[in-house]
């Protein structure tokens, strides 16, 4: 090696430089290395003193000998890890969008538009039962538009129809708080837009063909109207939701997530993570448990939801406005509510920043309390105004499920102790000492450290309030990073496949045929076998009143209203992953397994999709002839 810090080219040696993860670069034809680097390559080989001959029972040992000092082993464990799942920030939209819980039957045509289904002076829909107490009309509402009197809702035979408390009802059908009613929509559209003082309605107003929950309650249309003058879509439980992946944070810097010094002070951060008065927007706070990061895709629709949640405050409830934002950062400091799709408990949070990143940061404690183990999740954030004055248990599906992914309860404050017990395992440090590296190089049990190596678990079992958690490695910016996963930026799954597999030739810890059998049998193969399956049992669908029958009629045409009726299942969407299944069989050697079972479903293809000879001097047949 001379003083030029250049070795020539050779492929032996290359390969020893890349299993010593030693920096390089190839110049010239020969191979560059840079100058730190190359001074520590001298001094542990011993370039400078005459050539010698190192025996040891391993090239570490030979490499200590050369040195004269121990040279330890730079990674003796590696651990593989795959990605589960790229990074989400994005609002919540039902598929396919609605704006309220509002039904529109078959009138809403496809799109399910009120202001189309206005159109025709009566709408049959299945409505809650409910009667004025005062003046005997029906009402789906609460309370009775004419008297104000709250309104009973009753329970009727589904087969007969009789009431409940009825003595005839002795058909042993079961009771349901709903029925079949000729709902004037022109009369209730005209009453929701004068109510609010919108005037005239431009675009549609897109709600639901029919309810599923239990007594068929639907939200007042007057919610509907309003999201969609502010162009957000409602969930299944009557709320607003943007979900986000969990990620964690411990400290911030006020300056990089948009929390200028004053408005740090009046949420409560006076002083910095050591303790010392908070006067520059670069010095280091510790993150308390309920507060939360969140994106800036996530600031902008919340600041939607702001504007929804103010137009409701003052047209439908006749109250002041609450939040009165005009730029995201007015949302700092307003709370929300943080939901797992698999539990039924919202957790309380508060805004105190954003972040370019999609993800929701926020302390360990904070995920741990929503269930989750911070390891890429993604959960639910919703301003805890609208949860109030939205959700309700009445909209929820009935049906296995249902229930789940709702703020049945909420937790308004944290106590860490009642989290999971994994979440305390995490280290308080700032620095590791070197008994810890020692008893790395022995492999202990890390229950043997716990000493060495302070964690959450001393806090909590000392019952202190104290959740701060140190760091080992400092960053200059939050943001400077990449923030989107290239996973994200390919257009299509099959760029997402080939993208994969040319990134698992190039790592040599990465196996390419292993790669390739597992994207085989655990996706390609599954979804081509199953998009086959529903093909061949598919429903039909009518383009006009997208009515699916389970059988297709005879008459070729759709029952209800005529329209053509057409396949849900097409040829493309079954074949998309069939040429690259043939490429990575014969890119790697994936074994005869999977070549057979690509070669049978070819043929299932192939017979399924065969074109059909049609003979014309066949005669026409009639349905009685197959008799």
């Amino acid at each position: 090696l001379d003083q030029s810090c250049v070795l020539p080219y050779d492929e032996k040696l290359k390969d020893i430089l890349e299993q010593a993860r030693m920096p390089h670069k190839m110049v010239a034809g020969a191979i560059q290395l840079r100058d730190d680097d190359a001074l520590i390559l001298r001094t542990i080989l011993n370039l400078e003193a005459p050539a010698t001959q190192v025996k040891g029972e391993s090239s570490l040992e030979a490499i200590s000998l050369l040195a004269g000092f121990p040279v330890k082993n730079k990674a003796p464990i590696f651990v593989g890890a795959r990605m589960g799942r790229p990074e989400k920030a994005k609002e919540r939209i039902m598929t396919p969008r609605v704006h309220g819980l509002f039904p529109t039957g078959q009138a809403g045509g496809p799109r399910r538009d009120v202001m189309e289904a206005s159109k025709k002076s009566v709408v049959t829909l299945d409505l809650v039962d409910r009667t004025c107490l005062q003046c005997g009309r029906w009402e789906s509402r609460l309370k009775c538009p004419v008297c104000g009197r709250e309104t009973r809702m009753s329970t009727n035979c589904s087969k007969c129809g009789q009431p409940s408390h009825s003595s005839s009802s002795t058909c042993n059908g079961s009771l349901v708080a709903y029925r079949s009613v000729n709902v004037n929509l022109v009369e209730i559209l005209e009453e929701a837009v004068g109510r609010l003082r919108l005037g005239k309605m431009e675009g549609s107003v897109k709600g639901v063909k029919g309810l599923i929950n239990k007594t068929r309650m639907p939200e007042p249309l007057e919610k509907a109207l309003l999201r969609a003058k502010s162009d957000v879509s409602v969930f299944k439980d009557g709320t607003l939701r943007f979900d986000a992946s969990n990620a964690v944070l411990t400290q911030f810097r006020p300056g990089e997530i948009g929390l200028t010094l004053e408005k740090a002070r009046e949420i409560g951060y006076t002083k910095d993570m050591d303790g010392h008065e908070l006067l520059d927007p670069r010095q280091l706070c510790a993150l308390e448990i309920q507060d939360l990061v969140v994106s800036e895709a996530c600031g902008e629709y919340l600041l939607k939801v702001t504007r929804f949640l103010d137009d409701l405050l003052t047209s439908y409830y006749g109250m002041d406005k609450l939040y009165k934002a005009s730029k995201k950062e007015d949302l700092i400091g307003h709370l929300v509510v943080g939901l797992s799709p698999h539990t039924s408990v919202g957790v309380v949070g508060r805004i105190v920043g954003f972040t370019k990143a999609s993800v929701c940061y926020a302390h360990p404690l904070y995920h741990a309390a929503k269930r989750r183990d911070c390891d890429g999740d993604e959960d639910s954030v919703s301003l805890l105004l609208d949860v109030l004055l939205n959700f309700s248990r009445e909209y929820l599906p009935d049906r296995i499920g249902g229930l789940m992914d709702a703020p049945l309860l909420l937790a308004p404050l944290l106590n860490a102790n009642e989290v999971a017990r994994q979440a305390f395992n995490i280290e308080t440090v700032t620095t590791l000492p070197i008994a810890f590296y020692e008893k790395t190089l022995v492999g202990v049990n890390p229950k043997e450290i716990e000493d060495l190596v302070p964690t959450l678990n001393q806090a909590r079992e000392s019952s202190s309030d104290n959740w701060n958690i140190g760091f080992t490695h400092p960053t200059e910016d939050l943001d400077r990073a990449r923030l989107t996963s290239a996973y994200k930026e390919l257009p299509t799954m099959l760029d997402k496949v080939k993208e994969q597999l040319d990134l698992a030739d190039k790592i040599v810890a990465v196996k390419g045929e292993e790669v390739a059998r597992k994207v085989l049998g655990t996706h390609i193969l599954r979804d081509l076998v199953g998009n086959l399956r529903t093909f061949t049992s598919q429903r039909s669908r009518c383009s006009k009143c997208n009515w699916k029958p389970r059988r297709a009629p005879l008459k070729g045409v759709c029952v209800k209203c005529g329209g053509k009726l057409g396949p849900t299942v097409f040829k493309a969407g079954v074949e998309k992953y069939l040429q690259v299944a043939f490429d990575m069989v014969k890119r790697y050697n994936v074994g005869e397994y999977y070549r057979q079972r690509l070669d049978l479903i070819k043929v299932e293809l192939d017979e399924t999709f065969r074109p059909i000879e049609t003979d014309r001097t066949q005669t026409k047949l009639l349905v009685g002839d197959f008799a």
